[in-house]
């Protein structure tokens, strides 16, 4: 579905047809095997005192995005920079399509095919927001504390340079309040949202520059916007509010520059002040290659991401100064691409994404990490309509941890193939659907379920938690969509 997959799917239909083994050094060397992965924990750090209890669920296919944003913080206090088409848009109709309950689309139920785990919600509504470029593409949601809803990503596309930031807020109900774009068409990266007591702030990048732009929340209108050049191509992915300012996390020097999710760039560390203004920078460890995610316990920040060629997970505890207290690294024996991270209640790490290790093609990869860094289990999950697993992937984008102390994640399901095959007469493995899948504190699978839309393809991008008890996802389906899910 992402601009990653192109090069993995190539290559497993060369696997898959010709039935074939790849050699060792090839990404999917193991996609073949249905074997459980075999961890491998890695400690960099004072303490070195890791274990090991990892539970490894059954089931095939993750899929493999990967999630573009610039690398290289430098500096530079730019807000008059890149700040094109900054329009606001309230409440206009025809700007927010509604689609009510299940007559625009539907939810998984048991059929002879599949394999779900007990009974998830069922969605209650589906509305969009369109960009003014062809298509657009979230790549995070977040509920506000008046219980509405932001998306943040692109309109347009990266390749082409027709891509400008959207930032788009609606009510409760899905109806759009304003929405704001920023940046000339060109190579631009909207990543993420937080809210502080005066406004949103917003992350990403400008004209390949590390970007952090101050929203007011009434109506969208800029405060301030400042740009970084922290070092070739750069990005921030996520931001964290300090009592001294603000800590971004992001890369630099990016490689692979077209790619929204891992640009095989350096992680790098920005230090700003409540005004935007950069007060410093640094490298991540090496073993972090692309800072996905950054939040605060105490007077700790704890850092996701991935290493070095995308092919573990990393994670990190620094002080608020950004001082390493450890970096670890947790993974197979092939590729573990970990894109989402959030804190319990209880300050235990919850970590997603989506693994090779040990699975016949891309599966759903989530694990329970302890203050200290030792990993308490981790379970593999995906394919849930039981078709054939070495064509469907299971791609994790974010997840959110909940009020019983598990976690939720979201992913898209489907294959990317000329493969095709269809169950009970409707459903189709090259449909996407959004996959959601809810975890107990204890890593126990308590339901898994899949939302599709009546025509076309749906994949989750992102979700946050709502106040009624159920979640907002950000859904891929060439706009921003609102997909609520309801209480569970």
């Amino acid at each position: 579905m992402k601009y990653f997959f192109s090069v993995f799917t190539v290559l497993l239909i060369v696997i898959s047809c010709s039935g074939s083994e790849s050699d060792d050094s090839s990404i999917l060397s193991e996609n073949l095997s249905s074997q459980d992965s075999s961890s491998n924990e890695t400690s960099s750090s004072e303490e070195n005192n890791q274990s090991d209890a990892s539970e490894t669920a059954t089931n095939q296919s993750d899929g493999n995005q990967t999630e573009n944003s610039g690398a290289n913080d430098t500096q530079g206090n730019q807000s008059e920079n890149s700040e094109s088409n900054n329009e606001s848009q309230a409440n206009q109709s025809e700007n927010s399509e509604q689609e009510e309950g299940l007559g625009k689309g539907g939810s998984s139920s048991p059929s002879k095919c599949s394999n779900f785990i007990g009974k998830g919600p069922d969605f209650e509504w589906i509305k969009s927001v369109e960009g003014s470029q062809e298509e657009a593409h979230a790549h995070f949601i977040f509920t506000t504390n008046d219980n509405g809803y932001i998306q943040v990503g692109e309109t347009g596309f990266l390749d082409n340079n027709t891509a400008k930031i959207l930032v788009a807020k609606t009510n409760s109900q899905g109806d759009l309040i304003w929405k704001k774009e920023f940046g000339d068409p060109g190579h631009n990266l909207g990543n993420s949202v937080i809210e502080v007591s005066d406004g949103y702030i917003v992350t990403g990048a400008l004209n390949k520059n590390s970007t952090v732009i101050k929203l007011e929340k009434s109506n969208g209108d800029q405060k301030w916007l400042k740009t970084y050049d922290n070092g070739g191509n750069d990005a921030i992915e996520h931001i964290v509010e300090t009592p001294d300012g603000l800590v971004a996390v992001g890369y630099i020097n990016a490689v692979d520059e077209n790619n929204t999710f891992y640009t095989e760039g350096t992680g790098y560390i920005t230090f700003i002040d409540s005004e935007g203004n950069k007060t410093s920078g640094k490298n991540l460890d090496t073993k972090m290659s692309h800072g996905y995610r950054v939040y605060r316990i105490n007077d700790n920040l704890i850092i996701s991401g991935l290493t070095p060629g995308a092919e573990d997970y990393a994670l990190m505890k620094t002080n608020l100064s950004g001082d390493q207290v450890w970096v670890k690294t947790y993974g197979g024996d092939n590729m573990d691409h970990c894109f989402a991270m959030d804190i319990s209640n209880d300050n235990s790490i919850y970590l997603s994404g989506h693994t090779l290790s040990g699975v016949q093609n891309w599966d759903s990869y989530t694990m329970k990490i302890d203050i200290d860094g030792n990993k308490l289990w981790e379970k593999k999950r995906g394919n849930p309509r039981g078709f054939n697993p070495l064509y469907i992937h299971d791609e994790v984008w974010d997840l959110k941890a909940t009020p019983d102390g598990g976690c939720i994640i979201v992913a898209g399901t489907g294959d990317e193939y000329e493969y095709s095959e269809t169950c009970e007469g409707s459903d189709k493995s090259d449909q996407w659907h959004v996959y959601l899948i809810k975890f107990s504190a204890d890593g126990d699978i308590q339901w898994d379920k899949t939302y599709y839309p009546d025509a076309g393809d749906w994949a989750g991008e992102a979700i946050d938690l709502t106040s009624d008890g159920g979640a907002i996802v950000a859904v891929d389906n060439s706009v921003f969509g609102y997909l609520k899910i309801a209480p569970f």
